[in-house]
Parts: C-alpha cells; structure tokens; sequence
C-alpha cells in the first residue's frame, strides 16, 4: 500500500469512527442523556475549526487534492444532525446547532485571545506574520463557518421537501447533496466578485460525492434497523429555519402538545364508563360524558340542569359545597328503570369562574346484591334460629311422648284389674284416655314443628282439602265474614292431616285478624300454580335453583289489622303469639312452619299494619 492509499484509509477509518460514535451516541441517549452528544458534537466542530485553520488536505491523483475537513469532519457532523432532525425533531437538532455555533464562537474567542497576547510583544517581523497567520486562520474558518451554517440549516429542509419520496436513502442523499451545493454558495458568490474564473476539481467533488453516498447509505441503514426505537417525525419545510432564527418551533410544538393533551382528555372524558358532569354554580351543565347521557337518558345535557335531573335530594347549589367534595347518593329514571348512583360533587375554580364537576358510579346492581345479602343473611339466622328451636321442641315432645304412654298403659291395667266399679274406675279411665290423646295431638304439633313427626305420604288435592277444611269451622266464626275462593287444579304429595292442619291454622288466624275489622271482613283463599300465586315466586336459598313451573301453591289472605315488621320477625317461633294471655299457644305457627318445611316446602308472607295479611304456601307439584 502506498502512502496515498494509506492516506485514504486513515480519511475513511475516520470518517466512519466519528459516524458510528455519534450512532451509538444518539441511540443511547435515552440511558444516558442527550447531553454527551451534544458535547461530543461541539468538540469534534471545535476540532474541525482547528483542521480548518491549519488548511489540511489530502493529495489526488492529477495533482488535485480535496478538504480533509469537509470529508472526514463535517460531513459525519451533518448526516448525524440530519439524523437528529428525523429521530428527535426540531428541538433537539436546533439544540445540536446551538452547540456547534457555541464550538465557533469559542475558537474565535480562543484567536483573539491569541492576538491579544501578541500585541503585547515589541514590533518586529515575527510579530506581522503571527498577526498575518492570526487574520489568515480567521478569515478561513469565518469563510467555512458560513458554508458549514449553510449546510446545517438547509439540510432539514431539503428532508423535509422530499419527504413524499418511500425511498429515506433518497431523501437522505437528496437532503445532504442540496446542503452541500447550497454551502458552495459563498465560495461561488466571492469568486464572482473578485472576477476569479470558477474551477471545479472533478477528483475533489467525486471524493465529495462518495463520501455523502457512503455516509447516506449507512445513516438509512441505521434508519432502518432502528425505526421500531426510532419513529420518522413529520416536519414542515421551513421549521428548522423558524426554529433557529425564532421561537416558531416552540410555540409549535407547544400548540401540538396542548391539541394532543385536549384530544386525550376528551376522549378520556367522553369515553369513561364513570358519570361526569361539568356545571356552573347554578346547576347548568357546561360539559356531559357519553355515560352521562346514558344514565340520565338524554341526547344532549349541555344547558340542561343537573339537579333537575337528580330524583332524590342533593346540594343544589355551590353555596352548600365547602373546599371538600360532597359525598352522596341519589336515583334517577322512574320506578321501572330506576337507578341509584354514588356521586362526588367538588367545587373547581377555573378562571375566577366556581364550576362544579360531579362524578358518579351506577351501583344499581350492587345495591340489589347488597339487599339480596342482608335478606340471605336474615334468612339464615332465622332458619338456624328455627334449627335450633326444632331441636329443642323435638327433644320435649320425645320425653312427653314417653309421659303418655305410660299414663295409657296404666289406665289399660286399671281397666282389667279393678272390678269392684266397673263404670266409674271405666269413667276417670276414659277421661285420663281423652287427656293423654289431648297432650299426644300436642306432641304431634311438637314433632311437626321439629320435622321429625310421622307422616302419611298421600297425594292430596289442594282445592278439595281446602274446601273440606273451610267446612271444619264453626260457622259461628265465620258470621258476617266474606270468604272468597279463587281455586285452579294444584296436586302435591304429603301427609293430608298435617296439610289439612296447617291450612286450618292459617284459616283461623285469618278469621280472627279480621274479627275487629269495622269494615267488611274479607276471607280470600286461593290454589293452583306457582306461577299464578298473589306473592312472587322467591324461594329460599335452600331451593335457590326451584323452578317456579313444577311448585303450586294455596295461600290464605284477610284484609285484617296486619302486622309490623318486628311482629313478622317472631311469628314462627314457638310459643310467640300477639293473642290475649289463654286465647292461643303460640304453637300454630310454628307447627305450620315446621310441617312445610318437612314437605320440602317454604312460606311466603305479606303483611303491613292495617293493609292485611297474605299467608302463601309452596310445595312441588305431584302432576295432574
């Protein structure tokens, strides 16, 4: 290799050096910062200065020769600005000329400092040439400052011109060639000015040409590895130039980041699956959301008043609001698409004007899962508290079941032992028979409570065992009482003397609710499918999958004094009764409760105080 050749290698070893440092650079800016590029850049143009002012070239052959400044130095520097301009945009690459001027502007400081210091030596001829190489440094790296300045600020816009062309190797050498071309402007303009004829050196601008091919290959390629990381920004032709000489490009950028926060924001807004409502202090809404006309069931609420549209009370005005958000729930829509919402109403402060923003969650369904919670619960505790009461009755009616039959097998002994008066001794015998026969009815109602009695299973026609049991009454309590029967075809399968008496307990409390009525005293009975019941179809939890098609149902209604919530409560427990002290056991209910549930059955209950009182009883239907 000859000394040319290594000559041209080192040019191109450090043309490709200075390029894929500023690469590694610029890709890890983020990790690092962007302030080692900048500093990196200011240098190497310091030291391009410098190689300027010492006039280093490289020989050609046909004793030509080309700028070792412009090549391996200043050509890097552009194609890694053009690459800042694409990747970070126009602050950024602006950032990177305010630096390479500040580099100038900094060997200029450092010549006039020298030229300073040599003003101070005694007159002679050393001191004239170091003036004269002192203006000559000066006057070349002026001279390429310009063309540089050129270059940089032009090589952005030439990008930005081509920028309709698929091709970014294109754009690139298109963009770097213009700003080359427009950087021979000064030279141009000064050689016709002091009339010099213009020679171009073919060997010197074919160097030029490689390179910018070269480095404009390598910066698409880094492009295009990249382009994931590194997103191509769209840039207007002459916003580097604003940028540079103005503060178009802040303002620019400023008003696309305040139109892009107002896009987020609405969309956001209008979007959000929350209710939120902008309005004035008076109520008029300024701004709605999608879900907030979906709630309040409106097109357009701009102008509307909020609290018009609230159904149940709330601050009406920002005069009821503190510093602090309001709290509070209220329902819209009417009774059938009622819904109920958790709000938050702040008071905001915007441009001296008091708005208030309200946001709110529909928590119609968990309101409902709420009450179904607290109703489960309550159901469970009364049905352990029925458990528990069933355990107790069973374990009294067993030791009073075991009391009568020794009080009968000790009237039968008497009965065939003693002779001597037969109709007497048979008498008190008899009477003792009918006693433990009393208390053994008792013990059954014991034991049906419990769920622990003997049954019959039969299947029993509701309708037909209604109607038998109403002819069981005494028609003296049934005076003046109007019993209404509204009975369709309902089969079940049970013990029909324990239905039979849960329905005759029903009918007698019915008939004594009503017995105080001064109005007319209404009996309404009723039988059939579940589905036709006058109280909807809710079963327990117990029998949470019961389809309401394969259950009937008799219910018992009276249009009596009713009851209270806490008398609805107690009524099924044992001994609990609201009738005068010897007039009731409290033990006809609890019996009814029992024997159902025994059946695989449930009560439902409707009473209000002076509203009457419907009793409704399910069972699984036993078919036609």
């Amino acid at each position: 290799m000859n000394d040319l050749e290594l000559r041209l290698a080192l040019a191109l070893s450090g043309q490709i050096f200075l390029f894929v440092m500023f690469c590694a650079l610029l890709h890890q800016r983020k990790r690092i910062g962007a302030g080692a590029l900048h500093m990196a850049f200011a240098v190497t143009m310091f030291f391009g200065c410098l190689a300027t002012a010492a006039g280093l070239t490289l020989p050609l052959p046909g004793n030509t020769e080309f700028d070792f400044t412009q090549v391996v130095i200043i050509q890097p520097l552009l194609t890694v600005f053009l690459l800042v301009y694409i990747t970070s945009g126009v602050l950024e690459s602006q950032r990177m000329m305010v630096g390479a001027l500040c580099s100038y502007l900094l060997f200029i400081f450092f010549c006039m400092t020298v030229k300073m210091h040599c003003s101070f030596l005694p007159e002679n001829n050393l001191r004239a040439v170091l003036f004269t190489i002192l203006d000559d440094i000066k006057g070349a790296v002026n001279f390429n400052a310009v063309r540089n300045l050129l270059a940089f600020l032009t090589v952005p816009m030439f990008y930005s011109l081509l920028r309709r062309s698929n091709n970014r190797f294109l754009r690139i050498i298109g963009a770097m060639l213009g700003a080359q071309l427009t950087a021979m402007l000064p030279w141009l303009v000064l050689s016709m000015i002091d009339g010099k004829k213009l020679l171009f050196s073919g060997g010197a601008n074919l160097v030029l040409l490689l390179s910018l091919i070269f480095l404009a290959g390598m910066a698409a390629l880094y492009l295009r590895l990249l382009q994931r990381d590194m997103p191509d920004h769209r840039h207007g032709t002459w916003d580097f130039i604003f940028a540079f000489f103005g503060s178009y490009s802040r303002i620019r950028e400023l008003e696309d980041d305040i139109s892009s926060w107002e896009n987020r924001y609405h969309l956001v807004l209008r979007h959000s699956a929350e209710v939120v409502v902008m309005s004035d202090e008076k109520g008029r809404i300024k701004e709605a959301n999608i879900a907030a006309e979906r709630i309040f069931g409106r097109k357009n609420l701009i102008g509307e008043n909020l609290f018009s549209l609230i159904t149940t009370a709330a601050p009406v005005t920002a005069a009821e609001i503190t510093d602090k958000p309001v709290y509070f729930d209220f329902t819209v829509g009417g009774s059938e698409d009622e819904k109920i919402l958790s709000a938050s109403l702040s008071p905001v402060k915007l441009k001296k004007q008091l708005l208030l923003v309200m946001v709110a969650r529909d928590i119609t369904e968990e309101h409902k899962l709420a009450r179904e919670k607290e109703l489960l619960a309550e159901q469970l505790i009364h049905s352990q508290r029925m458990e528990s009461l069933g355990v107790l009755a069973g374990g009294i009616a067993h030791d009073f079941n075991n009391y009568i039959h020794a009080i009968l097998g000790h009237s039968d002994v008497a009965l065939m032992i003693d002779k001597n008066n037969p109709e007497k001794v048979e008498s008190h015998l008899h009477k003792i028979a009918e006693i433990a026969e009393k208390a053994g009815r008792l013990t059954g109602q014991l034991l049906g409570f419990a769920r622990k009695g003997k049954y019959h299973v039969v299947k029993i026609d509701i309708p037909a065992l209604m109607n038998e049991s109403c002819s069981l009454l005494d028609p003296g309590k049934l005076h003046h009482i109007t019993v209404q029967r509204k009975f369709a075809a309902a089969f079940m399968r049970g013990d029909q003397l324990q239905i039979q008496q849960v329905m005759m307990n029903l009918l007698i409390n019915a008939i004594d609710a009503v017995a105080a009525n001064d109005k007319e005293k209404i009996l309404t009975i009723h039988t059939g499918k579940a589905l036709e019941a006058p109280l909807e179809f809710t079963p327990p939890p117990e029998y949470a999958d019961a389809d309401a098609n394969n259950y009937v149902y008799f219910a018992v209604s009276d249009n009596g004094c009713g009851m209270d919530e806490a008398t609805r409560s107690k009524i099924f427990e044992p001994f609990f009764t609201t009738k005068p002290t010897g007039q009731g056991t409290g033990m006809g209910l609890a019996m009814v409760y029992g024997t159902v549930s025994h059946h695989k059955g449930w009560v439902q209950l409707a009473s209000a105080p002076a509203a009457g009182t419907t009793f409704c009883i399910y069972f699984p239907s036993a078919g036609k």
